[in-house]
């Protein structure tokens, strides 16, 4: 797998893959937001095989992460990739920072990865999400 920074070229493959995924999805104008966004961002894409797999969106403030969006295509879930993506972030990346995220209650899989990082719930934000499923706020 490669790792790489998101360059807007990558804005239509993500916003396939971000509608394949989720049922509240982000537009494609929210992804070229945060595509063209230069200041305390960071936003990566992950290849296998020069094709476009998954992709990660975080703001960076001082000596905090806030991972704003992470998937990887419905293909390549559940095979461990999602666990090495997060794996190379969260050393290259994110090693010295407090990283927080917002996870959907009922997303177990993605609540039993980062619990597999040390990530803790520290939090309940609810009805948080369009289709009014509570979140769960954790830390690493």
């Amino acid at each position: 797998m490669n790792i790489r920074k998101a360059i807007l070229q990558d804005l239509e493959n993500i916003s396939k893959m971000e509608k394949r995924i989720f049922n509240d999805s982000w537009s494609k104008k929210s992804i070229r937001q945060e595509l063209i966004r230069k200041e305390n961002s960071l936003n990566l894409v992950a290849e296998l095989d020069g094709k476009l797999i998954g992709y990660f969106f975080a703001h960076l403030v001082e000596n905090e992460a806030h991972i704003l969006n992470i998937a990887l295509d419905i293909a390549y879930q559940h095979q461990d990739y999602g666990k090495q993506f997060l794996g190379e972030i969260l050393n290259d990346y994110l090693k010295y920072v407090d990283v927080f995220l917002e996870v959907k209650r009922s997303n177990f899989p993605a609540i039993n990865l980062y619990l597999h990082f040390g990530f803790e719930e520290i939090d309940i934000r609810e009805s948080y999400y369009s289709d009014g499923e509570d979140a769960i706020v954790m830390v690493k």
